[in-house]
């Protein structure tokens, strides 16, 4: 093996790299470059650089040549040992290699030793490789968040333009940049990834926890010099680096609140811990900082300026405003959005707007815990009305909300405001929203004002019964019950609730969750 070490000459690597595709390149980068801090934040700005080339210039990137140039002593058994972590086996064989002799001599199956290569490095590369795309993006926004919060008033930190959660090694490379994370030496001495295993921890991702603690134990152990204070206990996950008494307790205190629950979501916090385990066992929760988007669409004033082939979907009598619409509206955002929601609200909108609103949402939602769409409009029974005065099928609006493979194992609840009655003349406009599957309609809740066949009744100036009571119920209970109580709890409100002229309403849920939903409680 030494023989074909000493055979590799820098103008071999050119070739070389063209046989890595981009993927293996980042990959590469990573494990070459993270512990250059000279040339980190340069690599990075190449590899960005990269990504937005087109793919023949792709080719020539011409970054294991520069790696070897600035490491003229040892950069041979580096890039071999990179080559195997990351298992280009083509590219090894090309030069070689035997992979039998290489994997006992490297050991790239054993995640927290390394020869050449920073081991830290390895077991954030590992980590990489075992997370989906979608928990990529939600380290990538939470890690982020918490670092945009830390951030002192005035500081100027540009954030990272890019994107794309499947290359997380640049976000990675990034932290590393900005200190936010620190390697050490090569024993990990003066090494800080504690935002990583408090991530981990939290968001019941225990292993990758566990790997990035052994990594630096690993490490201690092979270093007689190393001092103690870098060293992690993996007995207790709510364990954090051994280090002053103070420090320590600054660290844990925040970690003890925060027991992990089940997942992709963690359980709530102690202010509802009265609920029983039994309940909770089963259960989703929705996090303040990535609640998700909650989409208004309200109606409140209508036109008939439609093409002539539509004009046979619109109403016999044009549409009235609906006066009030406006406090429901504001309701909403006063309520939700100290939950961590955000807030799209949207006004007198078409009906093929709507439409084109609700799959937009779902786009944005795949890194969310849940989304919303609230719709207050006028109706009848099955359809709500577009600003157009075109009514769309309730049925299709669900079918779009469910379209996004990626949002079926996300709870998406649809609060609908309007009126139900019978009316059989009329038809809605066919959007073509369909569903392959039955599966698919899981994990929704459909909360409407009204049962079919009946008025939704609204205050013009207070609002809608249902809309402000469960608001109301929302704002008491958010912190407790989980989501289908909620609902079952404002029912019943706006059932005992009596109009001036003894008007009745009863509101009716539609369930297909799968798991009990808990809403975060108010900031």
């Amino acid at each position: 093996m030494q023989a074909q070490l000493d055979n590799l000459h820098l103008d071999d690597l050119p070739y070389l790299e063209r046989d890595l595709n981009l993927p293996q390149k980042v990959s590469l980068a990573f494990l070459l470059f993270g512990d250059q801090h000279a040339l980190a934040s340069y690599i990075l700005q190449r590899l960005l650089a990269l990504m937005r080339a087109p793919p023949t210039e792709q080719l020539h990137s011409d970054l294991l040549r520069q790696y070897a140039q600035t490491n003229p002593a040892n950069w041979r058994g580096h890039l071999v040992e990179a080559l195997c972590i990351i298992g280009a086996r083509q590219v090894l064989r090309k030069l070689g290699f035997r992979w039998s002799e290489l994997r006992l001599h490297y050991l790239p199956h054993v995640r927290e030793l390394t020869l050449h290569v920073h081991p830290l490095l390895k077991a954030l590369y590992n980590i990489c490789e075992q997370l989906t795309v979608a928990q990529s993006g939600r380290l990538v926004l939470d890690i982020n968040d918490k670092l945009a919060r830390r951030r002192i008033s005035g500081e100027h930190d540009e954030p990272l333009r890019f994107y794309d959660y499947s290359y997380l090694e640049i976000f990675l490379l990034d932290w590393l940049t900005r200190h936010h994370l620190r390697l050490g030496d090569i024993d990990a001495i003066g090494s800080d990834v504690q935002l990583l295993i408090e991530y981990f921890k939290f968001n019941d991702l225990n292993s990758l926890a566990t790997l990035l603690i052994q990594t630096v134990n690993s490490s201690a152990n092979e270093s007689s010099s190393r001092s103690p204070e870098n060293k992690y206990d993996t007995d207790d996950l709510q364990s954090t680096p051994v280090a002053s008494s103070a420090a320590a307790a600054a660290i844990a205190a925040p970690a003890a609140a925060k027991t992990p629950g089940p997942a992709p979501c963690t359980a709530p916090d102690a202010a509802s811990s009265r609920i029983s385990r039994q309940r909770r066992s089963n259960a989703l929760q929705v996090h303040r900082d990535r609640a998700g988007i909650l989409l208004i669409i309200n109606q409140q004033s209508f036109h008939r300026n439609v093409s002539e082939e539509l004009k046979e979907f619109l109403p016999t009598e044009k549409l009235t405003q609906r006066n009030g619409t406006n406090a429901d509206k504001q309701r909403l955002i006063d309520v939700f959005s100290p939950l961590g929601y955000e807030v799209e609200a949207h006004d007198n909108v078409d009906h093929l707007t709507m439409i084109s609103l609700i799959r937009s949402a779902c786009a944005r939602s795949q890194l969310r815990d849940s989304l919303i769409v609230c719709i207050l409009s006028h109706g009848f029974e099955g359809a709500v009305y577009g600003a157009d005065s075109i009514p769309l099928s309730i049925e299709d609006v669900k079918n779009v909300l469910c379209f996004d493979e990626s949002l079926h194992d996300k709870p998406k609840m649809l609060f609908i405001q309007a009126c139900q009655q019978n009316e059989k003349k009329l038809k809605t406009r066919n959007v073509n929203a369909t569903t392959h599957s039955a599966s698919q309609l899981a994990n929704m809740v459909v909360a409407m004002s009204t049962v079919p066949g009946f008025v939704a009744l609204r205050h013009s100036v207070q609002g809608s019964w249902f809309i402000q009571t469960l608001c109301d119920t929302v704002q008491k209970h958010a912190g407790s019950d989980h989501i289908l109580d909620i609902l079952t709890l404002a029912a019943g409100q706006v059932i005992e609730k009596r109009g001036d002229k003894d008007q009745k309403m009863v509101p009716i849920v539609i369930n297909t969750l799968t798991k009990n939903v808990y809403l975060s409680e108010a900031t």
